[in-house]
Order: structure tokens, then C-alpha cells, then sequence
């Protein structure tokens, strides 16, 4: 790749929008990383009108669509997500079976170290309906005891009983 001195005309493209007030947070790099995808997906997502009835702005982007952008692992991308949610800068709303709407906010910084969408308001995003689809069990699950590991046996004496050896025997 060539590189070569910004000017004053160059139109930037293809970045990541990160903004300056959560570099002071706690939150993660990678985290923030993600946050920024988001961000840009938002901004597109406002150029091209997704948005849902009350006029907020709404992403897709998959666990692992993002996994694979960032060149992360699943997991680390999820945690990162479930990070967000706790900060206060995303909610996921679940949209049928497959597709989450992923709503951003726009960080105002509070005391709290918490971000809102609108310097502290509560979100006036619907409440998601608790339903159960065809096919799912709700009930917990039965909880077992869980089988006996052979660390447990070898040490109880099941598999190394004292054994005599006796004259002319051999192993």
C-alpha cells in the first residue's frame, strides 16, 4: 500500500468514526472498535432513511459479519457487544427469529460514567414483548449431577487396587 500526505481537498472514505469522549472510558479497544463499526453503519443507515416509527436510527450487522471485518473472534465481538449494551451505547431489539435491529446511541457523557441518547432521557425505543416461538422451551433446564470424572476415580481407589505380586508372576 502507498501512502502519501493528506490535503486539503481528500475526502476521507472508508473510516472508522470514533468519538473523542470514549477514549477516556473504560471501556475495551476492541469494544470501541466495534462501536465505531456501528457508528458507521449508522451513519449509513441515516443516509439511505432506516429508521423505525418514533425516527431512531437502526443498524444490522451480524456477530459475525462484524467478527470477520474487525478480524476478531466471535466471542471477543459478542462480549464486546454485551460491553456496549452495559455502557448504555446500544440496544438490541430482536426483530422474528433471525434479524436484531441494533439501535445506537450518541454517547453524552455523564458522571456516571452511563451514556444516553438524550443527556439522560430514558429511550422512548418500544419495550420488547417477551414471546415464545414455536418449538422453544421456556422451562429451565433440568439440572443433573454431573458424571464422576476419572480424576475422581483414579484417586478413590477404583482403578488401582494393591495387587501382590507373588514369586514367578510377571506383568
Amino acid at each position: 500500500m502507498e501512502n502519501r500526505y493528506l490535503r486539503k481537498d481528500d475526502k476521507l472514505n472508508n473510516f472508522i468514526p470514533i468519538p473523542l469522549s470514549l477514549l477516556d472510558s473504560k471501556l475495551s479497544s476492541t469494544t470501541l472498535l466495534v462501536y465505531g463499526c456501528l457508528l458507521g453503519r449508522g451513519i449509513l443507515s441515516q443516509k439511505n432513511g432506516w429508521y423505525d416509527q418514533n425516527g431512531a436510527i437502526y443498524v444490522r450487522y451480524t456477530a459475525p459479519q462484524l467478527a470477520r471485518d474487525l478480524g476478531k473472534g466471535k466471542s471477543t465481538v459478542k462480549a464486546s457487544l454485551k460491553e456496549l449494551e452495559t455502557a448504555g451505547l446500544i440496544e438490541r431489539r430482536r426483530m422474528g427469529l433471525t434479524m436484531t435491529n441494533i439501535y445506537i446511541k450518541v454517547p453524552c457523557s455523564s458522571e456516571s460514567g452511563q451514556y444516553s441518547d438524550h443527556a439522560g432521557q430514558k429511550s422512548d425505543l418500544p419495550k420488547p414483548e417477551n414471546k415464545t416461538y414455536s418449538g422453544q422451551n421456556s422451562s429451565p433446564s433440568e439440572v443433573r449431577k454431573p458424571d464422576p470424572s476419572k480424576y475422581n476415580r483414579i484417586n478413590n481407589g477404583t482403578y488401582h487396587k494393591e495387587y501382590i505380586v507373588r514369586e514367578g508372576e510377571s506383568f
